[in-house]
C-alpha cells in the first residue's frame, strides 16, 4: 500500500512551500518520525517528517520546486519493518583433489553490437534554415562533432551564441532574456561583447528580469491579505530623551521591552482574531522587523514581559544572526501578535506600515530629533482594537517613555 507526502501547511497562512533539500533517498527506509527533507515557507525552513514508516518509493518534488500546498510531493511504499538483507549460505569449501585432466571448452566469441551512426547533414527544419541563413557547414560541424547529428534549433543557438558572443556577454544575455537573433542581426554578424549589450539595453530600455525568492512570495501574500481587513492609524510623537541606549543595547531593544510591559494591560494587543473568537496569549510575543540584503524578516521575541533588556538584545542579535544564515526556522517567525519596525536608523522622520497577516498592530518608529523626540506610527487591526483601546494603548507608552523610575528599574534588571 502506498502513502502519499504533501506539502505541509505548517501555519494557517502558508499556501506555497519550497522543497530546499531532501535528506532521504528513493529506496531508502524511513521511519516513523524521521526527518524526509527541509521545507522553506513563511521565510523559514522547517523539517518535515515522516507520518508512516515505509520505503521511499519515489519522490515527485525535486529539490528547488515550489508547489502548493497539499501537493503530492513523495510516496511512500507502506511497511512496518525494515527490509532486511539476508546473508547468503556459507558454502564450504570442497576438499581440493587433484585434478587428472582439465577439458578445454570453446567459448563463443560475443560480438559487440553494432552502432547505427547517423550520417552528417541531418537537421530539423528550422536548424537547416538557422544553419543556412548564418552560414553554417552543418556536415562539417557534425563530422567534428561540434553539433549532433541530427540537429535541432536549440543546438544551432547554442552554438551561434558561443560563436557571436564572449562569455560576459553571454551572461548578460541570459540575465535579460535578449533573443539572440535579434542581436544578430541589429550587429550585423559582429562579435558580441558585455559593453556592446549593455549600451543596447541602456539605448532600447530593456529591463532585467529578476526572479522573485520564495520568501519575498510570501511576504507579498501575507501583506496583500493583511490589507484587505479594516485598520486605522494614530499618529504620535514620543518623548524618548529618558532612554539610555546605547550600540549594545539599543533604542529598538528598550522599546520592545517597554511596548512588551505596555501589552500586557491590553488583552487586544495579545490577540489573534479567528472567525467568532480572539486568541489572547498570556504573555508579550513582540515581532521585530529585520532587513537582510533584499528581503524583510519579522522573528518573535516571545514572553517579552518576562525578559531583562540584555535577554532581549541578545536574542535579537542571534535572530539578526539566524536571518543572516538563512536558518530562521517556523517557530522563529509565527506567534506574534505585534511588530515593531524602526526605520529611524536610516534617517527616515515618520512612515506607515503594513501589519503583519495575522497580527493587530504594527509600530513605526521615526528617527530622534535634537530633543531626543521621535515620531512614533500606530496601525491596528480594527476587527480587534477600536480607537478607544488604541488611544489608551498609546497614551500608556507615553507616560511609560517619561517615566524616570520605570526606566531606572530596567537599567537596574540590566
Amino acid at each position: 500500500m502506498d502513502y502519499e507526502v504533501v506539502m505541509p501547511q505548517f501555519s494557517d497562512t502558508m499556501e506555497r512551500g519550497k522543497v530546499v533539500r531532501w535528506l532521504k533517498k528513493e529506496g531508502d527506509y524511513v521511519e516513523k518520525g524521521e526527518v524526509l527533507a527541509e521545507i522553506e515557507a513563511e521565510k523559514a525552513v522547517m523539517e518535515l517528517q515522516s507520518f508512516r514508516s515505509g520505503i521511499l518509493k519515489k519522490i515527485t518534488v525535486n529539490e528547488g520546486e515550489e508547489v502548493p500546498v497539499k501537493t503530492t510531493i513523495a510516496i511512500i511504499e507502506l511497511t512496518e519493518k525494515r527490509p532486511v538483507v539476508e546473508k547468503p549460505p556459507e558454502i564450504k569449501k570442497p576438499e581440493e583433489k587433484p585434478v587428472e585432466k582439465v577439458v578445454e571448452k570453446k567459448v563463443e566469441e560475443i560480438k559487440p553490437v553494432e552502432r547505427i551512426e547517423l550520417p552528417p547533414g541531418l537537421a530539423s527544419a528550422y536548424a537547416k534554415v538557422l544553419a543556412s541563413q548564418y552560414g553554417i557547414d552543418l556536415q562539417e560541424l557534425q563530422k567534428e562533432g561540434r553539433l549532433p547529428s541530427p540537429a535541432h534549433e536549440k543546438d544551432i543557438m547554442e552554438f551561434l551564441s558561443e560563436r557571436y558572443f564572449t562569455p560576459k556577454a553571454l551572461e548578460t544575455l541570459r540575465d535579460y532574456h535578449l533573443d539572440p537573433i535579434k542581436l544578430l542581426e541589429f550587429f550585423k554578424g559582429e562579435k558580441i561583447t558585455e559593453d556592446m549589450l549593455l549600451e543596447y539595453i541602456e539605448e532600447f530600455n530593456i529591463p532585467k528580469r529578476v526572479p522573485i525568492s520564495s520568501v519575498q512570495k510570501s511576504l507579498i501574500a501575507n501583506l496583500t491579505r493583511s490589507i484587505k481587513h479594516p485598520h486605522f492609524r494614530i499618529y504620535e510623537t514620543f518623548d524618548l530623551s529618558l532612554i539610555p541606549w546605547d550600540k549594545d543595547i539599543t533604542l529598538t531593544h528598550w522599546l520592545i521591552k517597554i511596548v512588551g510591559d505596555a501589552m500586557m494591560y491590553f488583552d487586544r494587543l495579545r490577540a489573534t482574531v479567528e472567525e467568532d473568537h480572539y486568541l489572547i496569549t498570556p504573555n508579550a510575543d513582540v515581532g521585530v522587523a529585520i532587513s537582510v540584503d533584499d528581503e524583510l524578516y519579522a522573528p518573535v521575541i516571545r514572553k517579552v514581559n518576562k525578559k531583562s533588556l540584555l535577554e532581549i538584545a541578545k536574542e535579537a542579535r542571534e535572530l539578526r544572526e539566524k536571518a543572516q544564515a538563512g536558518k530562521l526556522t517556523l517557530e522563529d517567525v509565527k506567534g506574534g501578535t505585534l511588530t515593531i519596525s524602526n526605520m529611524g536608523m536610516f534617517g527616515i522622520a515618520s512612515f506607515d506600515a503594513v501589519i503583519p497577516y495575522g497580527q493587530v498592530c504594527i509600530i513605526s518608529v521615526g528617527a530622534l530629533d535634537e530633543n531626543g523626540r521621535a515620531s512614533i506610527n500606530f496601525t491596528f487591526d480594527h476587527r480587534a482594537v477600536n480607537g478607544t483601546h488604541g488611544a489608551l494603548f498609546v497614551k500608556h507608552l507615553k507616560e511609560k517613555v517619561i517615566d524616570r523610575n520605570y526606566i531606572k528599574s530596567l537599567r537596574r534588571g540590566l
